[in-house]
């Protein structure tokens, strides 16, 4: 039997011969390591993506509706980026939706945007693949 050693702290570990931390803080400090964004762009453009997406979620909620005809410049003033966006989707020739993740606008003029809750049917991996 080969003696093996923490992934994190590096000292010996005692158990199952699966095991890989010695204990739950080394493991959650490990994995928090691992995931951290090594590059701020990555992090500054991720929380820019959820800002922009908690600004709409916030602007649709207190209506209880999944669409809402705002001003553009509403938007600017809470801090909205227009050029951040997951998704660019367009079901046909003269629409244009553009999300963060699941929420989402549509330009309806220079002025004003129509801001909307992601409806659309998300198809699984599985489902795709059968197509």
């Amino acid at each position: 039997m080969t003696d093996k050693n923490c992934l994190a702290c590096d000292r010996p570990i005692k158990g199952r011969t699966d095991k890989k931390f010695c204990d739950d803080s080394c493991r959650n400090n490990y994995n928090n390591h691992m995931n951290c964004y090594t590059s701020p762009l990555v992090r500054n453009v991720n929380n820019i993506l959820k800002r922009n997406r908690k600004i709409l979620e916030d602007l649709l909620a207190p209506y209880d509706k999944k669409v809402l005809v705002i001003e553009r410049q509403k938007l600017v003033e809470r801090g909205f980026q227009f050029d951040y966006i997951t998704e660019h989707y367009h079901p046909d020739k003269k629409e244009h939706y553009y999300y963060c993740y699941d929420y989402g606008y549509r330009p309806i003029d220079q002025e004003k945007v129509l801001a909307v809750k992601d409806t659309r049917k998300k198809h699984s991996s599985r489902e795709r693949s059968r197509r």
